[in-house]
Parts: C-alpha cells; sequence; structure tokens
C-alpha cells in the first residue's frame, strides 16, 4: 500500500513539474503577444489581432479582426498532456508568429513605394491605440521606404503608428524581460 501511495505521489509531482514546464512558457508567450501588440502598429487593428501562439500541443490564433488588439490565450492543458509533449520532444517550444498578409511591412521587414503607403481605407487610425500612437510629418515618404520611416520627400504627409524598427527593439530590450517575469512567477508557484 504504501508503495502505492508513493507512486502516486511520484505521479503527480512528475505531473506538477511538467505543467510548470508547461504552463511557464505559455504564461510568457501570452505576455509576449500583449507586448507586441501594445508596441507594434495599430491602424485597423487587423495586425494586432494576427499574432498566433503555436504549442506543443495546441496553436492559439487571434481572429485578425479589426479593432482594438484582443490577448491570445492558448488552452489549458491536463498534466499528462504536458508530461508527454515534454517527454517525447526533451523540451518544450513556443513559437509566436502573426498570420496577417501585411505582417513584413508591419515590422518594418520591406520597403515599398510612396503609393502603397498612400492606399489606406481611413485618413487616421481606426483603433484607439493607433490613435494615441498615431505621428504625423509634414512631409511626404520618400518612394522607396519602410513603414516606420517619415518625411524625407518634400510637400504630402506621412504617417506611422509605431516607430521605426519596433520589433527589432522590443526583441532586443524587453523580450528577455518579459520572459524572465513570466518564468520567475511560475517557479515561484512551484514553491
Amino acid at each position: 500500500m504504501a508503495i502505492n501511495g508513493l507512486m502516486r505521489l511520484v505521479r503527480q509531482l512528475d505531473e506538477v513539474a511538467a505543467t510548470t514546464v508547461y504552463n511557464g512558457p505559455k504564461a510568457c508567450a501570452e505576455r509576449v503577444v500583449r507586448e507586441l501588440q501594445q508596441a507594434g502598429p495599430s491602424w485597423s487593428g487587423q495586425f494586432s489581432n494576427s499574432w498566433e501562439i503555436n504549442t506543443p500541443t495546441r496553436t492559439a490564433s487571434g481572429d485578425g479582426g479589426r479593432g482594438e488588439p484582443r490577448p491570445v490565450y492558448t488552452p489549458p492543458i491536463t498534466g499528462r498532456e504536458a508530461t508527454t509533449s515534454f517527454f517525447t520532444r526533451n523540451s518544450v517550444v513556443f513559437r509566436i508568429g502573426n498570420t496577417s498578409p501585411h505582417a513584413l511591412e508591419a515590422i518594418d521587414a520591406v520597403e515599398h513605394g510612396r503609393e502603397y503607403w498612400s492606399r489606406r481605407r481611413s485618413a487616421q487610425p481606426e483603433t484607439q491605440l493607433g490613435r494615441r500612437k498615431w505621428e504625423v510629418s509634414p512631409e511626404a515618404r520618400q518612394n522607396a521606404s519602410y513603414r516606420g520611416q517619415l518625411g524625407g520627400a518634400g510637400e504630402g504627409n506621412s504617417t506611422r503608428t509605431a516607430p521605426l524598427d519596433w520589433f527589432a527593439t522590443y526583441a532586443n530590450a524587453n523580450l528577455g524581460r518579459a520572459v524572465q517575469i513570466e518564468m520567475d512567477a511560475a517557479m515561484s508557484r512551484l514553491q
């Protein structure tokens, strides 16, 4: 009887540890997506709402719809699922991506001509987040420019709702902090 009780305790501890190994990165991924939504451009909200989190067991995606940023939550899993995903892969890997057709433009990875940037559906950002961060330059964009570049080409105007290279800046300055905060919280729940 004592051996059965001990084995049950070992299994429960194993599941708690595995769940923490899963829930720590899960919380990190959700926090990073929330922070990316706030840091990135928000004109219609479609880019902000197109973030997705791939977990070892599931994928959670934003709806890609217009409007204010909506959180992306990964569904909870059982201890058994966490244990299985951890031990079959020997790691827990979470991937964050954006499914918007304009993701490369939004993270300032590709340049376009002025005509491309002037084809907006609305004269000003549709989201409150975008309106709060909206910057307008009294000069038009250069013919080939990134989304975050303002001015440089004379008469006209250019706008943005996030600074140039916001994504690289977040990855270099804030990503590690977000991971550290969430993993510390997960580990403190174990104690």
